[in-house]
């Protein structure tokens, strides 16, 4: 066993790595083992190659600092955290190595942009863009504006999600690009989502006579999933730059942020926190700090 307070191998911690990955494995969506537990067993993997020497949870904190950005280095650290202490409480070893190790790594402000939106009157002509120039999309931009769902949401969305009335809709799964199965939304959350009469539509025009409940409402171009990344780089991107060099959107955004758009108006429009908070699978804390404070309009006076 290890001597020092912080001492582990290199060795000992993938091998702790893997079984706390497949412990942790029936409790997390596949897409987060996948990506974000996989991506640090790549780094893992790369510390072991490039510095196979080092013994102890500062000089890794080190190691990956100077080959990684600071976020990146910060997260891989709480990461590390909680494997050895799930392995120290599950007496595989007997200390916790990177405990505390991370506390001292501040977590960057995030970004304003991250939570900005569209007017409603850049929506509009977002939309409007897309029916002339990319018609097939418009349907697709048209559901993320007015639904609040994120992309992968409305990818997972088949059908049988819809009632025969479409007044209603099941939000309920999610399907990342990268993943060959749907699996439960971000949160975990699940919506019955009530559909207002331009939802109804919308709806009602993608469904053609022959439609399998099991098709997916939004297909692809070719048909099968939508694949909303690819769209994000062939369509949006060039279209919203475009509007934006023209002087018609200010500022470019992700798709992404037609989610921002759509919980900004809805406040704005009279929707109550808590519904909002159900309508969009996230938590009331999380509109009061990023959404609520920004749907007031700020008139400056001249002085």
């Amino acid at each position: 066993m290890p001597t020092s307070k912080r001492s582990i191998s290199l060795a000992s911690l993938l091998e702790l790595w893997a079984k706390y990955t497949a412990f942790r494995a029936g409790q997390l969506a596949p897409s987060t083992i996948k990506r974000d537990y996989r991506a640090i067993e790549r780094r893992l993997i790369k510390l072991s190659t490039e510095a196979p020497d080092l013994g102890d949870a500062i000089a890794i904190r080190d190691w990956l600092l100077a080959n990684y950005s600071h976020e990146i280095t910060r997260r891989t650290l709480i990461q590390f955290n909680a494997a050895t202490k799930w392995a120290m409480n599950s007496d595989i070893i007997e200390r916790n190595p990177f405990e505390g190790v991370a506390a001292q790594m501040r977590r960057p402000r995030r970004s304003e942009r991250a939570w900005a939106a569209f007017t409603k009157a850049e929506r509009d002509i977002i939309i409007q863009e897309f029916n002339e120039c990319c018609p097939w999309g418009t349907p697709w931009v048209k559901f993320l504006f007015w639904s609040g769902c994120r992309p992968e949401e409305a990818a997972a969305l088949r059908w049988e999600h819809v009632s025969s009335n479409y007044l209603e809709m099941l939000i309920a799964e999610a399907f990342p690009v990268d993943m060959q199965e749907a699996q439960s939304t971000k949160n975990y959350r699940t919506t019955r989502y009530p559909c207002n009469s331009r939802l109804q539509n919308l709806l009602r025009s993608q469904r053609s006579p022959d439609s399998d409940r099991t098709a997916f409402v939004f297909p692809a171009r070719g048909g099968g999933r939508f694949d909303y990344h690819n769209f994000q780089t062939r369509e949006w991107r060039p279209l919203v730059t475009e509007l934006c060099d023209r002087g018609l959107v200010a500022f470019y955004l992700s798709q992404y942020h037609t989610r921002h758009t759509f919980i900004t108006e809805g406040l704005k429009a009279g929707v109550s926190v808590a519904d909002m908070a159900y309508l969009c699978r996230v938590s009331t804390t999380v509109l009061y700090r990023h959404y609520l404070d920004r749907t007031r309009a700020i008139t400056i006076p001249e002085f």
